[in-house]
């Protein structure tokens, strides 16, 4: 009887390298195919933040309704604000902003946060931010419930300038999900990468229209509109005048900057996400 032959075994990697220019492609397509598994991790950040309350999802609108009444007290009985919507619009700006700080930490923390399951088994990684991102939004989506009550209490215009509202805390979502992308593998190695993002998102509320509006820094002359140019103006300002029952009216070229940011952000993120998480995950 002949030898009989040994054959060796052939190892494949479970992850494959894609041209940077075609990994927005691949993204789209793993999360398309892993629909399933991002719907169950969506499902996961809402029981995870609201498992414990006793009042669960009803928190969604309850915190930002009991901030409505507290802002109401603070800028119109106390302080004597003359515009009784003031406090509906720092309500706004604390929902909209709230949405792009949690999607940009989550999605930062999204390979970090997630190495237990990393490293138990495989699937494409880009899941990981992106239901984080859409978990945030659903989240604040929920919150903006509480603005139908105030919409019909200070008798504002229903107009179908409404599509505002959730097309602006959409589009804050995916500026800090997107902006985090860039910085989620760097911070599998750096850990410092998250504590710097979670000063600059509380710095940045400050640098932001959320306690002011684009009428006031309007009103500021050539360095107010210069302030409209952040990034976050726009989709504050697109819920706002969703409220207000307004077109969107904001200084030529301020809402296509805001669009062309977003659009570079999530291809160059997806693009750096994709490149290198692979090296990255080694650092968990």
């Amino acid at each position: 009887m002949g030898k009989a032959t040994r054959v060796s075994p052939t190892l494949s990697p479970v992850t494959k390298r894609f041209h940077p220019f075609t990994s927005p492609i691949h993204a789209t397509k793993a999360l398309v195919e892993n629909r399933f598994l991002v719907k169950a991790l969506v499902q996961r950040t809402l029981r995870t933040r609201y498992r414990a309350a006793g009042l669960g999802y009803i928190w969604m609108v309850l915190e930002p309704l009991l901030l409505a009444v507290t802002y109401w007290f603070l800028f119109v009985m106390l302080a004597g604000n003359s515009d009784e919507l003031y406090p509906v619009w720092v309500l706004v700006g604390v929902i909209v902003w709230s949405t792009f700080g949690k999607s940009l930490s989550g999605s930062v923390t999204s390979l970090s946060s997630n190495a237990q399951i990393i490293h138990t088994a495989f699937f494409p990684r880009i899941v990981f931010p992106f239901s984080s991102t859409v978990g945030n939004i659903t989240i604040s989506l929920g919150s903006a419930l509480v603005l139908i009550p105030i919409i019909l209490v200070f008798e504002t215009p229903i107009t179908v300038h409404l599509i505002w509202i959730p097309i602006g805390i959409v589009m804050a979502g995916t500026l800090g999900g997107s902006l985090g992308l860039l910085f989620a593998p760097l911070n599998c190695r750096i850990r410092d990468v998250e504590h710097l993002f979670r000063f600059l998102v509380r710095a940045g509320f400050f640098f932001s229209p959320v306690m002011w509006t684009a009428e006031m820094a309007l009103e500021r002359g050539a360095l107010g509109e210069l302030a409209l140019w952040n990034p976050m103006a726009t989709p504050i300002t697109m819920v706002r005048h969703g409220i207000s029952g307004h077109a969107v009216n904001l200084p030529p070229g301020v809402v296509q900057a805001s669009l062309a940011t977003l659009s570079g952000l999530l291809l160059a993120g997806s693009i750096l996400f994709l490149t290198r998480e692979r090296e990255a995950v080694k650092y968990l």
